[in-house]
């Protein structure tokens, strides 16, 4: 049997979700018969949860980004966070265990794991929508140096294939010879969540993995009570003291109940991005102050005419008038263009094609 090993990022679900549909894919074109070892930290409870892989390995990754309480990064601590990186980096690539046992790594996204797999003569393969470097040479002051930045690229380019989806900025595609674009990246075997049926328009708000905006929320749903021919779905552990408020279960995946819905409200993370087309679900996305990554989503997503944009402080202080204007209005084109779109949804399906071909 051949065995795998795949590192994720300690930041969001969305990897997570990604690397399940792939695994499932590899699984069903295999036969099973690849072993697949995960490697993560932050969220090793929530990977628990959705992975189906034979072992999960808690051990930090090396990458992270640091944000302030309104979303933006913040570039002091992420400064000093990546302050003498190449020889954190070394340390960790020293700290690895044997790689003789693995045939494969997938990194979603890890520079690293790229680095391992060439210095053992093993295949690599990237799944992104966006790559570290691209994110943080886009912030001003640039908190990584050029040096930190170059040994991202020269790692990423000793990976076999980097996959990203649609919707990635093009000027990360053309950065990188080894790039290959897909379509999107679904799993198939959706764990399904339903609510109790009613006749009233259905809106799922959507927090960061983090809980960015939380607060954010709180305040809105305070001003939504007159808001009657609308119901709300927040996750549990939010403020709610209106009858067109409901709490979903603390600790469940807020994307399985997209399909119930007919708005998502949610920050523009391309994971739910994703899951909103894939079950043609118009969108409403909340801007987040200096954050390259989710700024790109939006205008990308507008110009495809799949979502439009709230502001923050809309959001905060004028749902209530916002709402049904938007929804008499903008709404209907939204729906009419997610419900005509053509954009194809078997990337995991295609990516476990072309890993299987290249390790075999």
């Amino acid at each position: 049997m051949k065995k795998a090993k795949i590192y994720l990022s300690d930041e969001g679900y969305g990897h997570i979700v990604r690397q399940q549909a792939i695994i499932e894919q590899i699984n069903s074109l295999s036969n099973n018969s690849i072993s697949f070892s995960l490697q993560t930290h932050k969220f090793i409870n929530v990977s628990k949860e959705i992975n189906t892989v034979d072992e999960f390995i808690d051990k930090y990754n090396n990458i992270s980004w640091h944000k302030k309480k309104n979303g933006s990064p913040d570039l002091i601590k992420i400064k000093k966070h990546f302050k003498d990186y190449e020889i954190k980096s070394k340390s960790f690539i020293n700290s690895e265990e044997d790689f003789s046992k693995y045939n494969f790594i997938i990194s979603d996204f890890v520079y690293e794991a790229f680095e391992l797999a060439s210095l053992n003569n093993i295949p690599s393969f990237g799944v992104a929508h966006f790559t570290w470097d691209w994110f943080f040479s886009k912030l001003y002051p640039p908190p990584l140096s050029s040096k930190t930045l170059d040994l991202f690229f020269k790692y990423a380019n000793k990976a076999t294939t980097i996959y990203f989806p649609p919707f990635t900025p093009k000027e990360i595609i053309n950065h990188y010879e080894n790039a290959k674009e897909m379509p999107l990246i679904i799993r198939n075997n959706h764990s399904f969540k339903t609510i109790k049926e009613n006749t009233l328009f259905k809106v799922l708000i959507i927090d960061s993995g983090s809980g960015l905006l939380k607060n954010s929320i709180d305040f809105a749903m305070k001003k939504v009570k007159e808001l009657d021919d609308f119901q709300f779905y927040v996750a549990d552990g939010y403020y709610s003291d209106s009858l067109n408020v409901n709490t979903l279960k603390k600790g469940e995946l807020m994307i399985d109940y997209i399909h119930e819905m007919d708005l998502i409200i949610s920050r523009a993370g391309f994971n739910t991005i994703s899951e909103c087309i894939a079950y043609r679900k118009p969108m409403l996305l909340i801007g987040e102050a200096m954050n390259p990554e989710i700024n790109e989503n939006i205008i990308n997503l507008k110009i495809a005419g799949l979502a439009s944009f709230i502001s923050l402080e809309e959001f905060e202080k004028r749902l209530k008038t916002f709402l049904p204007s938007f929804v008499k209005n903008e709404y209907k084109s939204l729906k009419l263009n997610m419900e005509n779109h053509q954009i194809n949804l078997n990337g995991a399906e295609l990516i476990a094609e072309d890993i299987l071909k290249n390790i075999n």
